[in-house]
């Protein structure tokens, strides 16, 4: 990879941060159809800058096993690299079809992996405009559109995350108005089984409900969906009826390694890990556990203190507060609680989104594009991670310290919305 690639997609970067910004600056309320044309543009943009410079382990090896594995009808945990695969095959179904497509019109791998990430995210612009307040639909659906990490995580590394807010935002609109709740609790189940991680939604989407019969007809959907995804294995994906709890197990269990984000990048810079030693190290053993509980612990305290809060402004701090916390970070992480950061925003936000896009930015294309001289590339990363702690600190900073209640009880930074749930009876 080139330099100027580097420099071309952190132009752009710049370019879409600066009208994220400007829009909340100037107030402005564009249509639904500006928010997705300049979402398409900007993503577009940036994918024809990555192209092949940029290749994804994951997207370019991992994914595309995994569609292979589902073709021909083999197990996706036991028939790729370790730690390749630790989910269930609902994102292999879909990249099955991305390699069917390859077969059939020999378009390069490159571009049919990133489709599914790119349409996905256009989707969750629209949803972002479904969520939001009327006034302000469309000044939310196009901040949406121009955040940074938003356009790198699908158009660069072609990952599932705009797939599972797609999933999870469709339960929060599920629950509006007229309140649906087994469909909410279907679309959050396949969030899931997509990946695990929009489980941190979950206790905003109980809250929403008005009474336990609804939140556990919600917690029957979700379950539903993944049992029968695990059950079905044997006949989708040729799972050995054996290896189910070892599926099960490993899902459960999987974490991302540290060192890159936050307070572990400083452990990193101290006694930092080769990929071929990672599995041994006890000292790399115990940050995860302690990242792990730490998690935990501090998104409970947060659920508990924004209880009463509107359950957009919950599902943003559960998935902030995991940002704060963990040890086991990727950079498409950061694109969890975006859309509800969006949609319920606090003064820093924008700015927070900005630095976000800056250092995914140097994630993408710079620490790992040979770009920097030998004997400067590991202080550079070491720089690099631990400038990550300056983004910890604006995400605190950035709770929406002064939204614990929904707007009913009490007032907010962000304007006044309809509640998710605003009858006491669900269908």
């Amino acid at each position: 990879m080139s330099f100027s690639v580097a420099v071309s997609a952190l132009a752009l970067v710049v370019v879409a941060g600066g009208l994220l910004v400007l829009s909340e600056r100037r107030g402005w309320r564009p249509s639904l159809t500006t928010a997705l044309l300049v979402a398409l543009v900007l993503r577009m943009a940036m994918f024809a800058i990555a192209w092949d410079r940029v290749l994804p382990y994951d997207l370019m090896l991992d994914f595309r096993v995994a569609g292979e594995n589902v073709l021909q009808h083999q197990d996706l945990m036991l028939n790729s690299r370790e730690r390749g695969w630790n989910y269930l095959p609902t994102y292999g179904f879909v990249m099955a079809g991305a390699v069917s497509v390859q077969e059939l019109t020999g378009l390069p791998w490159v571009v049919v992996a990133r489709i599914p990430a790119i349409v996905s995210d256009l989707g969750v612009v629209a949803l972002v405009h479904a969520l939001a307040d009327k006034e302000k639909a469309g000044l939310r659906a196009f901040q949406y559109a121009c955040t940074p990490i938003a356009v790198l995580v699908s158009a660069v590394h072609g990952q599932m995350e705009p797939l599972c807010l797609l999933l999870a935002l469709g339960a929060f609109l599920a629950l509006r108005s007229r309140p649906r709740v087994g469909l909410a609790g279907v679309l959050i189940g396949l969030a899931i089984s997509v990946k695990t991680w929009p489980a941190l939604f979950l206790p905003a989407l109980l809250l929403a409900l008005p009474g336990w019969a609804a939140r556990a007809r919600l917690l029957a959907g979700a379950a539903a969906v993944g049992l029968v995804l695990l059950l079905t294995q044997p006949l989708t994906v040729g799972s050995p009826v054996r290896q189910l709890p070892a599926t099960v197990a490993r899902i459960l269990s999987y974490h991302s390694p540290g060192g890159s984000w936050g307070w572990s990048s400083v452990v990193y810079a101290y006694s930092p890990y080769t990929a071929e030693n990672y599995e041994d190290s006890t000292l790399w053993g115990i940050v995860g556990q302690v990242g792990s509980l730490l998690t935990l612990l501090a998104i409970t305290a947060a659920i508990w203190w924004w209880r009463r809060a509107d359950p957009l402004v919950m599902a943003g701090v559960a998935a902030s507060i995991f940002q704060i916390t963990t040890a086991g970070h990727g950079a498409q992480y950061l694109s969890w609680p975006v859309p509800f950061m969006i949609l319920r925003p606090t003064r820093l936000v924008p700015l927070l989104q900005f630095g976000i896009g800056i250092w995914a930015w140097c994630a993408y294309f710079f620490a790992g594009g040979g770009l920097v001289p030998a004997d400067w590339s590991s202080w550079f990363v070491y720089a690099w991670q631990m400038s990550s702690l300056l983004l910890v600190v604006l995400f605190v900073l950035a709770l929406p310290w002064r939204q614990r209640r929904r707007p009913a009880e009490g007032p907010t930074e962000a304007a006044p919305s309809a509640q998710v749930m605003q009858s006491g009876e669900a269908v």
